[in-house]
Order: C-alpha cells, then sequence, then structure tokens
C-alpha cells in the first residue's frame, strides 16, 4: 500500500533562508505522518502527533518571528497576526479532536484548511519574508 502524501516534500518552494527550509521540510513529514496516522493509530498516538505539529510550529513561527524583528522586516505585524490566527485555529481543533475524536474532521482540516495554509503561505509571506530577511543579512557586516 501507497501512502497518500498531502504535501510532498519536493513541491515545497525552497526559499532564501535555510532554517525555514528545514522547519517546512520537518512540518512536512509531520503532517504526512499526521494523516497517515488518521487510518491505523490509536487516539492517543493522534493526540501526540498534533501536540508535537503544533509546537512545531510555534517554536518555527517564532523564529520566523525574531528574524523579522531583528532585521526590520516592515510588514511584520500582518505575517505575526497570520501566525497567531494558524496557532489558535490548531489549538481549537486540537481541543475539538480531544474532545470528540472526529477523524473526518480532522481528516479534513489537515488536507484541506492546513495544507491550503500552508501552499499558500509559503508561497506569499514566508517567501517575501526570506528574501527581505536574507538581504538585509547579507548587507550586515
Amino acid at each position: 500500500m501507497t501512502q497518500t502524501l498531502l504535501v510532498n516534500a519536493r513541491d515545497i518552494p525552497v526559499l532564501a533562508l535555510d532554517f525555514m527550509n528545514h522547519d517546512h521540510a520537518e512540518a512536512v513529514e509531520m503532517v504526512n505522518a499526521l494523516y497517515a496516522a488518521l487510518e491505523t493509530a490509536e487516539s492517543t498516538e493522534i493526540d501526540t502527533q498534533l501536540d508535537q505539529l503544533y509546537i512545531h510550529n510555534a517554536e518555527h513561527f517564532a523564529r520566523e518571528e525574531q528574524h523579522m524583528q531583528t532585521y526590520g522586516f516592515p510588514p511584520y505585524p500582518v505575517h505575526k497576526s497570520e501566525h497567531d490566527r494558524v496557532l489558535a485555529e490548531m489549538k481549537a481543533l486540537i481541543s475539538y479532536w480531544k474532545s470528540d475524536r472526529d477523524k473526518v474532521a480532522l481528516g479534513n482540516y489537515l488536507q484541506h484548511t492546513f495544507v491550503d495554509w500552508f501552499n499558500s503561505h509559503l508561497m506569499s509571506m514566508d517567501r517575501v519574508t526570506a528574501v527581505f530577511v536574507a538581504s538585509q543579512m547579507a548587507a550586515t557586516p
């Protein structure tokens, strides 16, 4: 049986900052593993994977935000508010999952909401942020 990938790592854009590329690749692995776990894993294993995905995203967002602040990224508030929105959405989803164990709802969130946002966010906000920060880093002696 071939595992269905929600996101193929080869399809995500390579950005101008290595830490972002590394974090994005890890997120892809985590989301694909979580989606696959919906078919076979116990609920407690899914709990653990969801919590790990949330922590990964919170830490990744914090790294991005630190770089945006350090290098004076002008639309920082917009990018930060998007991170905050996604983390709040994920927290609500995790709470719903842990109370209802609704695999269909979780699968739909991963397959549609999260993956659509992830792809869009990388191609827009993250791409612009990475180019700006990388150029500022290169200009800093």
